[in-house]
């Protein structure tokens, strides 16, 4: 007999688990979760301004959601925060306050500092000036589209900003990868060049204890993802101080979600990717695979992989967390189901009817979740065959 699991918890071993709660998000919906895959709390979008679905949601130290919504072709993405009981505390709207007429609205990725500001991606239509150098004949005399990193204020100030045709080399992309195209402003045709996925502040760590300042706390590291390259931008000087490609399999295929492990957890330090697998013909090894990788960044040695070549592979979006118990978090997007690994790589928990991607926080990691009181776990065991409903959906 088969059984479906449309949304639920399909595995949970809580003597292995990093126990905690896990939000999950999708369309005008976030949520956060138990290990059981019960909802402790609930979030419902303000869709006063148009429909576009959740690309990130993370919950911050106060109780809240910071998220992005904005997509590939908006000109009107937006950030939000909400607190805990749902109600919107505070927007960032580029409207009328980014740097120049060149930006389209905020899409994938957003990063609260340390320090309160906000760090959010924009797509930017690359200047005149610069496509002189573009020697791809299909790109000639076409608008080509990089990316622009804002990091703002509470009262909606850009403080500080990067863009891609400054610091990157317009002529590197994807290698055969078929045309980046996308529906741009009243339905015109961009080139899709950069593709930044993700953004976000290195944390304080070992390498800049040692002295190495490429590795400075609050230099940003970006997730270009048709350029198949995560890379650390110096704050201060805005250049380019380190770069990855890898060369697992190939290299990196367009990965998402990299960032620097903080202290306190297994592999401080090193830096966690989900590499997609997107673009196969790089090496016939990579085809229709996902892999997690965790890179040493001094020496760039791999030093952990999650690879499950009979059944892991999301060719888009997905996630990948360290978590404290030296476990890892993984959201297979592509498959709807987020699950929990350990060091050896044994599947300990699996919830299927997730996003785009998910993250674990602690049962006490803000005084909201900590006046939940710790949950009754309850191990789940999966049935001989499972198979997940093709409709389901978060609700």
């Amino acid at each position: 007999m088969r059984t479906v699991y449309p949304i639920d918890t399909t595995l949970y071993k809580p003597e292995k688990c990093c126990n905690g709660y896990t939000i999950i998000f999708g369309g005008l919906d976030v949520k956060l979760i138990d290990m059981n895959g019960r909802s402790v709390n609930a979030w419902k979008l303000d869709s006063s301004l148009h429909d576009h679905g959740t690309d990130r949601a993370h919950l911050l130290r106060n109780g809240h959601v910071l998220v992005s919504r904005g997509g590939m072709v908006s000109t009107d993405g937006v950030i939000d925060e909400y607190d805990w009981d749902g109600n919107l505390v505070w927007r960032y709207m580029p409207e009328g306050k980014i740097p120049h007429e060149r930006l389209l609205g905020p899409h994938h990725d957003v990063w609260r500092k340390k320090n309160g500001n906000t760090l959010l991606i924009c797509r930017e239509a690359v200047p005149e000036e610069y496509l002189k150098e573009v020697r791809n004949p299909l790109w000639q005399n076409q608008t080509i589209c990089g990316d622009t990193i804002l990091e703002v204020n509470l009262e909606g100030e850009v403080v500080w900003e990067w863009n891609s045709h400054g610091h990157l080399d317009i002529n590197h992309y994807r290698l055969l990868a078929s045309p980046g195209w996308f529906a741009g402003p009243h339905n015109s045709t961009v080139v899709d060049w950069t593709h930044i996925n993700t953004v976000r502040e290195l944390p304080e760590n070992r390498w800049y204890d040692q002295g190495d300042e490429r590795f400075r706390p609050g230099n940003v590291m970006i997730s270009p993802r048709q350029l198949d390259t995560i890379y650390i931008i110096d704050r201060e000087t805005k250049e380019i101080v380190w770069e990855y490609g890898g060369d697992y399999f190939g290299g990196l295929s367009g990965q998402h979600e990299p960032y620097m492990i903080p202290k306190g957890f297994p592999g401080e330090g090193n830096v966690m990717i989900f590499d997609n697998g997107a673009s196969p013909w790089k090496d016939l090894g990579h085809a229709g695979m996902s892999y997690v990788l965790e890179i040493n960044p001094m020496t760039k040695e791999l030093v952990w992989v999650y690879d499950d070549k009979l059944r892991f592979h999301s060719a888009y979006t997905s996630s990948a967390q360290r978590l404290r118990n030296g476990n890892t978090l993984i959201c297979e997007a592509a498959a709807r189901r987020v699950f929990e690994v350990t060091p050896e790589k044994e599947t300990v928990w699996e919830y299927v009817g997730c996003g785009p991607r998910s993250y674990r926080y602690s049962y006490d990691y803000c005084l909201q979740t900590a006046g939940l009181g710790r949950p009754k776990e309850v191990s789940v065991t999966p049935p001989a065959e499972l198979r997940i409903a093709p409709d389901a959906r978060l609700d």
